[in-house]
């Protein structure tokens, strides 16, 4: 039979179309029409098969087809050379089965279509398995068929696979043969397509040469292995009764299977495939991802074998090539899902290997860039449930890893604050396991701590930086602005959201690290004191937290309009907006009122002009003074401590208005003190109130601003005036009456 190319279907009639289509599909039974020509008219038929679809005499056309279609592909021969057009004539067939659209005229025939696949499987070449495979996952997803014995049949191949991978193995990898000169190998040899170049007459030196393609035989090929699993899983959702136990059948190979290694003689053998290799670790991370599904089905089964899964998984971590990071992403999936059950305990032993990076996430350059998320999340879920059964040295190892990624500006800020999230979860392990074992945790929390400070640190110098050139002042938000409709939401507003969180979750993590720190014994101490002194070297630590951390809460001074529009708010502001900022401050307030008090005073003996500095940029900072005098431990302390400060800058109360009110405000809160802890504070008060009366009288007389003066003046009378302070205090104030009145 001739073949004629058929003109565009908008010039020929769709029936004389389809008549010739059912013509070109009659001709692959047909024993006197070349190979070639039928590969021809199939081609014709593939590049219009849409319009083939959408003809009104698709439902004839496909009752005529489907019979032709299997009829050739049994009758045929299968063959395992890419060049051949008997081989590129079936594998078009195969996809043209697969194109056929999944709907109700297609049901009649997916018995025969499904029968014939299943048993290619066993018979055909890797291309064609491949296209059987899809179509077998289509057809079952689209029609849900009834359970056949062949069902059955393909499962009991599928286990036969797996029982004989270890001889395919050590076939393609440990001893792979060489192909001869001039020969072309059977597709048993070659483990994937290969190509040989071949004399057409090798008697003669100067003989034409002609390539070969050979595919490798389906049922030996690892790319076929690789698609197996997700075939099993689909069968076990359709029938899962019948299947039950034949699936559990499976965990034992699953074992097998992730526990096979490439030797390291092997990989450096001549012969050697690293494309082949990657199929092999594809192959092995499909299966897992198949254990992954199945595993709290078969949760005591697969616990018998946990000991062969714990070493695949590492192997398969260890072994996965540097250059294939989809298929470490795929196995970090499949770890993820398997860490979620009970069985995360057998992990305990090998903990040490988890938080070695060249394992976990490799050395290839696209899976550092795009797979730490996945991987530290996954880690850091897998410490978290099993932290309580972590030797003191695990627990070291987590904080160097995860202290790393806090400060690692090339990791999304979830990860950064997830980071900071676990090592808040490890302070009070770690100060248990240093009291059982005898151990360091005190220096192990120091580094947890001196990280958080760098931190604050980062924040405050580039982050905050960044996000208010940003912004808009408060003064500039016009009534527009704040009335405007919301938009479409700007990248900035989740910056800003971001680095709250982050801020608060930092605060958090140093009050709860100081917790562990003032917990644990100091280097060299026989047993635990408490509420011992800090050592030097810490207290400096903690003097660095005061001055970064208190530049890194100014992210709350970023407010977010109605219309997505972010503005710096005034920082002389009274009143704090977020409750979220109130509580942030107060807990960083916290970080030092459970501290030694001779610590705290060095603190902010050193602090404190800094600390006004600060307040006075952002009032809501405030807050932490307020707490300091409003606790009992530290109220008469920092009180001291702030009068001293302030008296030593009363001359600059004549001048500076802005500073002056300041000034002011934070005497009050001193004076204030006194109302809440008499007996302490009057005593810290007494000293210091013949300076402050007669200084702020003599300094009233040439100031350019007298009039401030009055005011503390008055703000200390009254203050007196409550009943406060004793009579002592006040018979030494003759002129309280008349400043009262003021």
């Amino acid at each position: 039979m001739a073949f004629v190319p058929t003109p565009s279907p908008t010039v020929v009639d769709q029936t004389t179309l389809m008549k010739k289509y059912l013509q070109f599909v009659a001709a692959l039974t047909d024993n006197n029409t070349p190979d070639e020509t039928k590969l021809k008219m199939m081609q014709e038929v593939s590049e219009n098969f849409e319009n083939v679809t959408s003809s009104p005499q698709y439902s004839t056309f496909l009752e005529h087809i489907i019979p032709r279609f299997l009829t050739f592909l049994q009758d045929g021969e299968v063959q395992f050379l890419q060049e051949k057009p008997t081989q590129q004539l079936r594998k078009l067939v195969l996809e043209i089965i697969h194109r056929i659209p999944t709907n109700e005229h297609l049901r009649p025939h997916i018995k025969n279509i499904l029968s014939v696949m299943f048993r290619f499987l066993e018979i055909e070449s890797e291309e064609n398995v491949l296209i059987c495979l899809r179509i077998i996952i289509e057809l079952h997803k689209q029609f849900r068929p009834q359970i056949t014995q062949e069902i059955h049949h393909f499962l009991d191949f599928v286990k036969q696979i797996y029982k004989e991978l270890p001889k395919v193995v050590a076939r393609y990898f440990e001893n792979p043969q060489v192909i001869a000169e001039n020969t072309v190998p059977s597709p048993e040899m070659v483990g994937m397509i290969t190509s040989v170049v071949v004399k057409t007459a090798p008697e003669r030196e100067d003989s034409e040469t002609r390539t070969h393609t050979i595919i490798p035989r389906g049922s030996l090929s690892l790319k076929v292995l690789a698609e197996l699993p997700i075939i099993v899983v689909l069968m076990y959702q359709l029938y899962k009764l019948n299947i039950h136990n034949v699936v559990s059948e499976f965990v034992p190979l699953i074992m097998n299977t992730i526990m096979l290694q490439v030797s390291p003689q092997a990989r450096q053998h001549k012969l050697y495939n690293k494309e082949l290799y990657a199929d092999f670790i594809a192959a092995q991370i499909k299966t897992l991802s198949f254990l992954a599904y199945i595993i709290r089905i078969y949760q005591d089964l697969v616990g018998k074998y946990s000991q062969q899964m714990v070493k695949g998984m590492l192997q398969l971590l260890s072994n996965c090539p540097s250059e294939t990071a989809h298929l470490r992403k795929e196995l970090l999936i499949a770890a993820k899902h398997i860490l979620t059950t009970d069985l995360r305990s057998q992990f305990i032993p090998c903990m040490d290997k988890l938080f070695d990076e060249s394992i976990l996430i490799g050395s290839g350059y696209t899976a550092r860039e795009t797979l730490r998320p996945l991987a530290y999340s996954t880690l850091a879920d897998l410490v978290h449930h099993v932290r309580q059964n972590l030797p003191l040295t695990d627990l070291s190892l987590a904080v160097q890893l995860f202290a790393k990624n806090i400060d690692d500006e090339s990791l999304p800020s979830s990860i950064q604050t997830m980071s900071c999230k676990l090592l808040l979860n490890l302070v009070d392990c770690i100060r248990s396991k240093s009291e059982q074992e005898n151990g360091n945790g005190r220096d192990i929390l120091m580094r947890m701590l001196e990280v958080f400070v760098l931190k604050f640190h980062t924040i405050a110098r580039y982050q905050l930086v960044t996000i208010f050139k940003k912004c808009k002042p408060q003064s500039e938000m016009g009534v527009v602005d704040a009335g405007a409709l919301p938009g479409k939401e700007d990248k900035q507003t989740f910056q800003v959201s971001d680095c709250r969180s982050l801020v608060k979750t930092l605060v958090c993590g140093v009050k709860t690290i100081t917790w562990g720190i003032t917990s644990c014994k100091a280097p060299g101490e026989a047993q635990f004191i408490p509420n011992k002194q800090l050592q030097p070297k810490e207290t400096q630590i903690y003097i660095k937290l005061v001055k970064y951390a208190m530049q890194a809460l100014d992210i709350y001074q970023v407010q977010i309009a109605g219309n997505g529009q972010t503005y710096i708010r005034v920082a002389n502001c009274q009143t704090v907006r977020m409750k979220e900022e109130k509580e942030v401050l107060e807990h960083f307030a916290g970080v030092f009122t459970m501290m030694n008090p001779l610590t705290f005073k060095e603190i902010f003996q050193t602090t404190v002009p800094y600390m006004v500095e600060r307040i006075s940029k952002n009032y809501a900072l405030q807050i932490v003074a307020n707490s300091f005098l409003a606790n009992l431990s530290t109220s008469a302390l920092f009180a001291t401590i702030l009068v001293e400060y302030l008296l030593e800058r009363l001359p600059e109360m004549g001048s500076n208005v802005e500073l002056s009110n300041l000034y002011l405000k934070l005497f009050k809160l001193v004076f204030g003190s006194v109302s809440l802890f008499a007996a302490e504070n009057e005593q810290m008060l007494k000293p210091h109130l013949h300076k402050i009366v007669n200084s702020s009288m003599e300094l009233a007389q040439s100031a350019k601003e007298p009039y401030n003066y009055f005011l503390l003046l008055r703000a200390l009378f009254r203050s007196i005036g409550g009943g406060a302070t004793t009579c002592c205090t006040r018979s030494s104030c003759p002129c309280c009456p008349t400043c009262c009145k003021g």
